[in-house]
């Protein structure tokens, strides 16, 4: 069975990636997982090692939690798929998302991985803005653009 992993993230581009998974979805008869990555700077399991030891939370080394912008986010696309009659697996993460999309699509070994285009300038691509420039070259499968 074909396996799609979409990159969501709510915005225009990530729409536009999630339509085109579900259409592609639905026409192969393929399974769909929707990743939305929560961009952080730290390592989130990497311990952290500063602050006094009164800083230290009783949750420490625990799983986090979805942030509550990627719980709406994965919301939405749950709905979105209920519409159009398929199920798929949600999922989220944290770290760079051209990192997090390109690993996880290899932990699923998805056949293509969709991710919406943005249309950046100069800068942001000198600067490692433009996921899905760096997912396409990064990935080991096929990488749609939507």
């Amino acid at each position: 069975m074909r396996r799609i992993l979409v990159g969501y993230d709510g915005s225009a581009g990530g729409r536009r990636a999630l339509t085109r998974a579900i259409a592609d979805a639905q026409e192969a008869h393929a399974h769909i997982t929707v990743l939305s990555v929560f961009n952080v700077p730290l390592e989130p399991d990497a311990p952290r090692n500063f602050g006094t030891l009164d800083d230290i939370s009783d949750n420490e080394g625990a799983r986090l939690s979805a942030p509550q912008d990627v719980v709406a986010q994965l919301t939405d696309a749950r709905d979105q798929l209920a519409k159009a009659g398929l199920r798929g697996d949600l999922m989220w993460a944290a770290g760079p998302p051209a990192d997090v999309i390109v690993e996880t699509a290899r932990g699923a070994r998805a056949d293509v991985i969709v991710v919406g285009e943005h249309h950046h300038g100069f800068l942001a691509r000198a600067f490692g803005a433009d996921v899905g420039a760096a997912v396409q070259r990064e990935a080991s499968c096929e990488v749609v653009l939507a």
